[in-house]
């Protein structure tokens, strides 16, 4: 009898150790993670995050995390202050805290209480699920402009290199003296896989409407867009459909479309090239007080654009539909157009900004769209016969025929 209970007791310690070195690790985990996120959070150009107020414990720990953005000149520094809390768990670490904007006067901003967030890391997978909840909230700018942001939330979750995110929003109105716009309820979920260097993305987006306010009365109801963007050693490639549900002028219906279309043979190492170079350029405007923010450096960004043609970017319409009951109108289109990439020497020597590189783009261009059921009232501004249903528009070099006419717009 004394035997087992010496067994027993034995396990019992074992147990009891391997918890407490699970605890331990656990807590260590936890908190190498942080470390880590705060790292290539101040590795992110014209971000500064930096911690504070850390105190670490085996099962509890909080601190302070800051993130400070560079100001372009002229404008006043924008931080972001995290107070977290952090409870650790065998198998994972759950945290949460506010969101705190020190430098936003109270004055322009008003919400009804501070956003909040909350997050759990597991240990043995390295996984995280974040979820970030925010209220109503009014912002009052220059003169009488206004913007009532709606309440939502945004969740995030997978781990470095595979993510997938869903956010949810309330409508939104921004208002000026002599109009707004007014977006309706928002739903974009997506899923991001990779690295700035190589990755794949792909993404769904649905607007309940977005509506003109003031002057005439225009709107876009049921509006939705999915996309698949991928980036990898060779090229980018861009595929995507968009739909709207209506078009509304004056209160009445007057029109549906969809398309569909895909991006091709866009040359991968210059996507790279010219996301560095505009990234490089934002930090250099936060950095250069005479550097006034948004400025492009034209002539260095030129040689970039161009290099993004050499594989001869492919634009593919899949399907074009414009519906109107109104106008009697139930059209549809497809085609494809190419840019040529040869011999681009003497593009890149024609600073964009000049109508000369533009019109020796427009000769590079070559292709072909098909249009059915087209409206009368097009085939007659065309110089054709109001009769004339199927278009074939035609482009080679850069000049324009349709059905073996030339077009001239």
């Amino acid at each position: 009898m004394r035997k087992r209970w010496w067994v027993a007791g034995g396990v019992a310690l074992l147990l009891g150790m391997g918890a407490g070195t699970a605890q331990w690790w656990s807590s260590q985990a936890g908190e190498r993670a942080l470390v880590r996120l705060t790292e290539r959070l101040d590795a992110q150009p014209g971000w500064q995050a930096s911690r504070h107020e850390v105190e670490h414990g085996w099962r509890h720990s909080s601190g302070v995390l800051r993130l400070a953005a560079d100001a372009p000149a002229g404008h006043a520094p924008f931080d972001i202050v995290l107070p977290y809390r952090m409870r650790h768990g065998l198998l994972a670490t759950r945290l949460d805290g506010e969101i705190e904007l020190p430098r936003m006067d109270e004055s322009r901003w008003q919400t009804s209480e501070a956003p909040t967030w909350h997050a759990t890391y597991r240990t043995l997978t390295r996984e995280m699920t974040g979820r970030l909840v925010w209220s109503t909230a009014t912002l009052r700018g220059e003169a009488a402009s206004r913007a009532r942001l709606g309440a939502g939330e945004l969740t995030l979750s997978g781990h470095v290199g595979d993510v997938r995110y869903h956010l949810h929003s309330a409508p939104s109105r921004l208002t000026r003296e002599n109009g707004g716009i007014l977006s309706g309820e928002l739903d974009v979920q997506g899923r991001f896989r990779g690295d700035a260097r190589r990755f794949h993305h792909t993404l769904s987006l649905s607007l309940a409407e977005l509506r003109l306010l003031g002057g005439a009365p225009f709107a876009l109801e049921n509006v939705s867009h999915e996309a698949d963007i991928r980036l990898d050693d060779d090229a980018l490639h861009y595929r995507g459909e968009g739909r709207v549900g209506s078009v509304v002028v004056g209160g009445e219906q007057v029109a549906s479309g969809r398309l569909a279309l895909s991006l091709t043979d866009v040359d991968g190492e210059a996507v790279r090239t010219l996301i560095a170079h505009m990234r490089d350029q934002a930090v250099a405007s936060a950095e250069n007080d005479t550097v006034a923010p948004g400025t492009v450096d034209w002539e260095r960004l030129t040689p970039v654009l161009v290099a993004l043609l050499q594989d001869s970017p492919r634009l593919i319409l899949s399907s074009l539909q414009v519906s109107s009951e109104a106008f009697g109108v139930d059209s549809r289109a497809h085609g494809e157009m190419m840019l040529d990439g040869d011999d681009l020497a003497p593009l890149a020597a024609r600073s964009v900004t000049t109508p000369a590189f533009w019109r020796h783009l427009q000769r590079r261009l070559n292709g072909r769209v098909t249009l059915r059921d087209a409206p009368p009232l097009l085939s007659l501004y065309l110089g054709l016969s109001p009769d004339t249903s199927r278009l074939e528009f035609r482009v080679s070099q850069g000049e324009w025929q349709v059905n073996g006419q030339a077009l001239r717009w």
